[in-house]
């Protein structure tokens, strides 16, 4: 991340000192960081996903069955069988890592037996793990061996990108060939060893193809990303025709092993980018390395909860994004993590199209490309243009799929980048999965102009469903940017708004006082405070919050992470935001360094509750400059926060009162309805056990008045009263009192 001035010069010096040790590594051999060598009895399933389906032009369908790839005498064997599967006359499969792991860099090696039969291409290759630049061919592909069996004895190695590729004709896919004699007949080891500077191909370790990095961007170079591996035996197709009469099925690819060998200073972080808020048990990992030691670090109110110092751990989450770091002996690497409530990852596209499918199906017509030129919010976003409608809007379509729904949750839909040059229809819609049942849809005329278009549905099952935007009724030219799909939202457990920085500094104020001089603001996500003359005290510099609601009898937390670009103290507060300027939690003194760290207090509010409370920073009398971010401040009793639907009237949630509270024998219940419902009220104990159900039936839009008489076999406690309707649910705590 981007630092202010002193920091980047620090950082500077720690990269020249990296760099000074990467240079000796690099002088070692690669050592082996992953391999699967096939000796068990089964595929596995942990490491090779599978590919369903027919796929480009060939004539196959791929499966997952075991006669089609299977361990036998210490090799994966993929097999190819003339039947009638799903509407076509031919079976093979397709092993990838793509779920498991990726790497950027290293000696990529396999050894295999090729089949003999005419209208086959197996072939062992690579393709991006994050599609950073744009669906194929943008990010790249490496072809590390490609076997068209109607050549007995070629062997091709190639790259494909934007610039060099099928479909450009001035500049086709670089590459060369290799003859083989016994390719058919015999074991050979094909492999790449990838650099920064160049992509080498061998066969035996015979090398007989470089493709160079000439420098000139992603369009010729997109390979400084992670790839994935791929081996498949397919069937048919444009480059080999069918199968003839001599070809002898079932057909074999037979793969020894595959290995994977790195420098240290390669090796990668591989596990889960994208988490929801309270994320449990996600699992990173690297390389498990003779000798090594690893150190990891996670940010703010994430916790690691084992493998610590070794290659291997499990996080939980909490409600902030940040880097998993680990020290891998001298070096230092990391791994960005966005935690969000959306259930639509990486919905801006700044990860370039990571998660996001395309399709046009016959007769349709489309093109979709990774925009750089318009984006709503970020760098990035996608434009589509429809040149052909098809029959039905979901002939042309840009999709996520894998979005595990609830039964009975309300969730809402939120796009607020979408605009059409010029203006368009398009329809967009919820659909599960496996049997395309239709959970949510509503349909849109775009215009001309970034704006919002929004819309609410309840999911009838459990399901992992797809998020489709469908545009194939008409032509028109889209971009899409800032998509969301949110659950039901609760309660803000965390009262700062604007935590980690993403609107800016809005809700954020920085105040200097003479004679100190600062300025301030957001640098990727956090708050930089550039301070020239630090002043007298420590709050002639402070960055403050208001309007921040602290009750009176409750304990807080407050967290942050921070760091300075020389050793330094500041102090954090809460108080009051006006004269006398109480002070609630004492002020707390921390000591800061240049390398990010999260720093915590907590206090119990003692005094009148305070609904315009703030949280301050006081960071003055000194000059070194200072980065917040991820602020928290919450109760520590978390289960005092409750569920609130987003999207949903506000104001029927903020007429659900309870008075008195603490009660000790009865309550008044208060609550009002914007439209008719069936109403139902439960009184819950601390732990969810069911109490009591004051309420089930159809209730008129207006005002409600109940009671909760307490039942002398209640015990004095904390106990919660849930309403519920098909719309939404609201909870509230009271305290029962003798």
């Amino acid at each position: 991340m981007k630092k202010s001035i002193n920091i980047l010069i620090v950082r500077i010096f720690v990269n020249l000192l990296l760099i000074v040790y990467v240079a000796d590594v690099s002088a070692a051999d690669r050592i082996l960081v992953w391999s699967d060598e096939f000796e068990g009895s089964t595929i596995d399933r942990s490491v090779w996903d599978f590919d369903i389906g027919p796929t480009n032009d060939n004539i196959h369908y791929y499966t997952d069955r075991p006669e089609n790839a299977a361990i036998k005498d210490g090799a994966l064997q993929i097999i190819a069988h003339k039947e009638t599967y799903m509407g076509y006359d031919y079976t093979s499969a397709l092993l990838s890592t793509k779920n498991s792991v990726s790497w950027r860099y290293g000696r990529f090696e396999t050894r295999i037996k090729l089949p003999g039969s005419h209208g086959f291409v197996p072939a062992f290759w690579m393709l991006p793990a994050d599609d950073r630049y744009g669906w194929w061919p943008n990010s790249g592909e490496i072809d590390i061996m490609e076997h068209p069996t109607n050549e007995v004895d070629k062997i091709y190695g190639t790259v494909h990108t934007r610039a060099y590729n099928l479909f450009n004709g001035s500049f086709p896919p670089q590459g060369d060939i290799l003859q083989i004699p016994d390719a058919e007949s015999a074991f050979h080891i094909y492999s790449v060893e990838w650099t920064p500077a160049e992509i080498d191909f061998y066969v035996d370790d015979q090398k007989y193809f470089s493709f160079t990095n000439d420098g000139n961007g992603t369009a010729t170079w997109p390979f400084n990303q992670p790839f994935y591996l791929i081996a498949n035996l397919a069937v048919g197709g444009g480059w080999v025709g069918e199968p003839d009469a001599g070809s002898q099925f079932p057909v074999i690819m037979e793969v020894d092993y595959v290995r994977v060998y790195q420098y240290p200073e390669d090796i990668t972080i591989n596990g889960a980018d994208f988490c929801t808020p309270e994320g449990s048990n996600v699992n990173y990992f690297v390389p498990l390395l003779d000798g090594e030691t690893y150190s990891w670090s996670v940010p703010n109110r994430a916790h690691i909860i084992s493998g610590q110092n070794s290659a291997e751990i499990e996080v939980d989450w909490d409600i902030f994004s940040g880097d998993i770091e680990l020290g891998l002996g001298s070096l230092v690497k990391e791994l960005p993590v966005e935690v969000s409530s959306n259930l639509i990852k990486n919905e801006g596209f700044e990860k370039g199209v990571k998660y996001w499918k395309k399709s046009a199906a016959y007769p349709a017509e489309a093109g979709f490309i990774l925009s750089d030129t318009e984006a709503r919010s970020g760098s990035y976003s996608v434009f589509a243009d429809v040149l052909s409608p098809g029959a039905n809007a979901w002939d042309v379509q840009l999709v996520q799929t894998g979005i595990r729904l609830e039964k009975g949750k309300t969730y809402s839909v939120s796009l607020s980048g979408m605009k059409a040059t010029g203006s368009g229809e398009i329809s967009v819609s919820i659909i599960n999965s496996t049997d395309f049942t239709l959970y949510g849809q509503a349909n849109f005329s775009i215009t001309d102009s970034w704006a919002e278009y929004a819309f609410n549905f309840v999911a009838p099952a459990d399901a992992s469903a797809s998020f489709n935007l469908d545009l194939g009724s008409h032509t028109g030219s889209y971009y899409f940017d800032d998509l969301q799909l949110l659950p039901p939202q609760p309660e803000p457990i965390n009262q700062v708004l604007n935590a980690s920085f993403k609107e800016e500094s809005t809700h954020w104020s920085l105040t200097v006082l003479a004679p100190a001089e600062a300025s301030g603001g957001v640098l990727d996500g956090e708050f930089n405070v550039n301070i020239s003359n630090g002043g007298i005290n420590l709050w002639d510099i402070n960055l403050a919050q208001a309007g921040i609601e602290i009750l009176d009898g409750e304990q807080y937390i407050v967290s942050f992470d921070a760091y300075a670009s020389a050793p330094r103290t500041i102090s954090a507060l809460t108080g009051q935001n006006e004269e006398p300027w109480t002070v609630y939690s004492g002020e707390n003194s921390f000591n800061l360094s240049d390398r990010r760290q999260t720093c915590q207090y907590s206090f119990f509010m003692n005094n009148t509750s305070d609904p315009n409370a703030r949280l301050v920073f006081d960071l003055g009398s000194n000059n070194e400059d200072v980065v917040i971010d991820n602020v928290f401040l919450g109760m520590e009793d978390l289960s005092a926060y409750v569920e609130r639907p987003r999207g949903l009237d506000a104001k029927i949630h903020d007429s659900f009162q309870i008075f008195p509270n603490p009660i000790h024998s009865q309550a008044t219940i208060e609550f009002n309805l914007t439209e008719g419902n069936v109403v139902k009220i439960h009184v819950l104990t601390i732990d969810g056990q069911h109490v009591e159900t004051l309420l089930n039936q159809y209730l008129n839009a207006g005002e409600h008045t109940m009671s909760w008489n307490v039942d002398e076999k209640n015990l004095p406690g904390i106990y919660f009263i849930r309403l519920t309707t098909n719309q939404y649910e609201v909870t509230r705590k009271v305290f029962l009192i003798p």
